[in-house]
């Protein structure tokens, strides 16, 4: 089997502690790759492995991935990479950190002193809930009583009318309760940012993600008892971390082939050099000359689009990125690095 490396993330290594404890539980001892004053922290991983997994043993991995960047964080400020990052070896990650060395230098900057806390809050009893909201909705009410006069085997459509009801009373009661929440957590604490996660349930009110400085942990965990408090244990709250910036400055690193690149750029009409301004440009004249409305039941005129199509998204997603590749045999590659959407895992 091929061994690679897995990139747990990027930090920065001036004056930074040793890593040699920390450990993978799946993978073993990490180490650093460095390039300048940034470095990736990685492990030696089996490349063939990672696609062979089951869906719990990718839940085991991703438990553990998080908890070895989370032991990093206790050691360095570290801007995660998305779960699953491979790269072929080391030479590949120091020229990943050399064409992304400005844009991981001001995200180390960034997040240099913040923490990511996840707050969820539900219902205690979110069946006693549904009672209520029932009970006091006057429409409810109401139809209730305009059905009961009818034969039950006449009100099917009638029920799965006041389940419609019951939830929609139940959505605007949540969106309510999460405004009030977040109202109060952001008047009693400077915060720099927040991101709601999906609810991945209905007892579930709020799941959200809070971005701030590390010294303002006590004072939000302050706040976040205030806010129990005035819920009377009808509603549970539940705080999860420090944690590193998971739901803010995770990055997503992609691999592209340089003749992909290059085979784009003649499609879009481009030179060697490219940018987000003359690939738009490009493409919407391309599009405008070539768009199938122009050649209805023309399959090669289709076709064509599509390429376009893909050729300007491929280069768009690598306009940011200096025209700089390596050479691993005779192949070249050029990377996009993007921020990753990762709450999904929260």
């Amino acid at each position: 089997m091929t061994q690679a490396k897995y990139v747990y993330g990027v930090i920065r290594i001036n004056g930074g502690k040793n890593l040699s404890s920390v450990k993978d539980k799946n993978l073993g001892k990490v180490h650093i790759i460095p390039y300048r004053d940034i470095a990736c922290v990685a492990s030696d991983y089996l490349k063939s492995s990672f696609d062979l997994k089951v869906r719990e043993e990718v839940a085991r991995s991703l438990v553990s991935h998080q908890k070895t960047v989370e032991t990093i964080m206790t050691k360095y400020s570290i801007i995660p990479f998305k779960f699953g990052t491979l790269l072929e070896n080391s030479h590949e990650i120091k020229k990943l950190l050399e064409e992304g060395y400005f844009e991981f230098n001001e995200g180390l900057k960034k997040s240099q002193g913040k923490i990511e806390l996840d707050v969820v809050a539900s219902w205690n009893d979110s069946n006693a809930v549904i009672r209520k909201i029932a009970g006091q909705d006057e429409r409810i009410r109401n139809f209730r009583e305009e059905i009961s006069k009818k034969r039950p085997e006449d009100t099917f459509q009638d029920r799965i009318k006041i389940g419609s009801m019951i939830k929609e009373a139940l959505d605007k009661k949540r969106e309510e309760l999460q405004k009030e929440m977040l109202e109060f957590l952001t008047n009693r604490v400077k915060l720099d940012k927040t991101k709601k996660h999906d609810l991945m349930d209905d007892s579930m009110i709020l799941n959200c993600a809070f971005l701030l400085s590390k010294d303002r942990e006590k004072e939000f965990d302050q706040a976040l008892d205030e806010l129990n408090d005035c819920f009377n244990e009808e509603i549970k709250f539940r705080c999860i971390g420090p944690l590193p910036l998971y739901s803010f400055t995770t990055y997503e690193v992609k691999k592209t082939d340089f003749s992909d690149i290059e085979k784009a750029m003649r499609l879009l009409g481009l030179d060697s050099e490219f940018n987000a301004s003359n690939v738009k440009s490009a493409y919407r004249e391309l599009i405008r000359k070539n768009h199938p409305d122009k050649f209805p039941n023309d399959f090669d005129a289709q076709k064509k689009f599509q390429e376009i199509q893909t050729a300007y998204k491929l280069l768009l997603k690598h306009s940011g990125v200096e025209r700089k590749s390596f050479d691993k045999g005779h192949t070249k590659y050029a990377y996009a690095i993007n921020i990753f959407d990762a709450g999904q895992y929260q």
